[in-house]
């Protein structure tokens, strides 16, 4: 039998309602689908999924984090955005009622010469690549693409979208680009739109679209360069915490952790806490990290171990058994990210996992 797991990850499901309130406030006119891809970043797909009530849709990456969504009672529409890869997996899409996002013309090929038993209905939406470089048809394959979709007669409502690569940088040259982009290739088409990420909302890059595409921004964690989550109005929906396990007395001059890469600079009371790279904590993260002993801020020091890290405990009042907060309402996932090296995305999904 499994042990309990020391780390303790609460999910505020108040937060994230809020977050999306936020959302809504900046695309009052377009529908949204939330990203709960990856396990909603972490916080749990399901759980997530049914808390945003108020959405018209949801987003995922792959077949199977759709089929669980619809196996769990979500009947909202649900967009899949790497598609299919097999024509066997286009039974499934009929069957549970979701959307591919078209990015190959091979998948076009799929869709013309399948065969269903029964009477089939698909909507879909048409990706382009836009300068990201990653899924999407080619600007020269839109045209075609388009005309090739509308001929099948059971793919009924259709839509076109793309991704920002810099949506994070507002002034970045490449987003006037990629919107002058698409705009050209897609204003003659008699199509839904789908452009702006959680970035490109907040910045309002694109402005006139029948569907949006939040992520980061609904776990409260801030999308664009700049700007914290807090000025943002975006409240932590992840908080992780784990136990103070030590109290050690380390002399001036003696070393903590592995690679004797911190030296107390006094006498000093260090405290060893329960949760390591192997918990999801970064590797990576670097002394002066910020955490919360029993509510009160200090850091991390020296290394992180695979099940613990030391912290600073001068000036903290503590006592083994005490809450330590990683990340969460006192202590921001984004912080934690920009000290480790790494971005928030990879933290929540990280844990979400562990």
């Amino acid at each position: 039998m499994a042990s309990k797991r020391a780390v303790k990850v609460s999910i505020d499901l108040a937060a994230l309602q809020h977050n999306f309130q936020q959302v809504k406030e900046y695309v009052v006119d377009s529908k949204i689908m939330p990203v709960i891809k990856a396990n909603a970043y972490g916080h749990g797909i399901l759980k997530i999924a049914e808390a945003l009530n108020q959405a018209d849709g949801f987003a995922v990456a792959q077949l199977v984090e759709a089929i669980a969504l619809r196996e769990g009672g979500i009947s909202k529409p649900i967009t899949v955005f790497q598609g299919f890869t097999h024509s066997s997996e286009l039974n499934q899409f009929i069957e549970y009622k979701l959307s591919p996002a078209i990015s190959q013309v091979w998948q076009i090929d799929m869709l013309e010469s399948a065969e269903f038993e029964h009477i089939a209905e698909m909507d879909l939406w048409l990706k382009i690549n836009t300068g990201m470089g990653r899924l999407g048809v080619q600007p020269e394959e839109v045209e075609m693409s388009w005309q090739r979709l509308q001929k099948i007669p059971w793919v009924k409502q259709m839509g076109v979208m793309m991704h920002f690569a810099n949506a994070d940088e507002p002034s970045h040259s490449s987003n006037q680009q990629q919107i002058d982009n698409f705009l050209q290739l897609t204003n003659h088409l008699n199509a839904l739109s789908s452009v702006s990420n959680s970035a490109a909302i907040i910045s309002q890059l694109f402005k006139h679209q029948d569907w949006v595409r939040p992520g980061i921004m609904l776990y409260g964690s801030s999308p664009v360069l700049n700007k914290t989550a807090q000025e943002l109005d975006l409240q932590a929906v992840m908080s992780v915490e784990a136990e103070l396990i030590a109290i050690n007395q380390i002399s001036k001059g003696q070393t903590v952790g592995y690679g004797d890469t911190w030296t107390c600079p006094q006498d000093m009371s260090v405290g060893i806490v329960n949760i390591g790279y192997g918990d999801g904590y970064p590797r990576h993260a670097v002394t002066g990290t910020p955490v919360a002993v029993n509510g009160q801020l200090t850091q991390l020091i020296g290394r992180v171990s695979m099940d613990s890290i030391a912290v600073d405990l001068r000036n903290v009042s503590a006592s083994c058994g005490d809450s330590v907060e990683l990340w969460g309402k006192l202590i921001p996932v984004d912080d934690v990210a920009l000290s480790s090296g790494t971005i928030s995305y990879e933290l929540l999904c990280g844990v979400g996992r562990a």
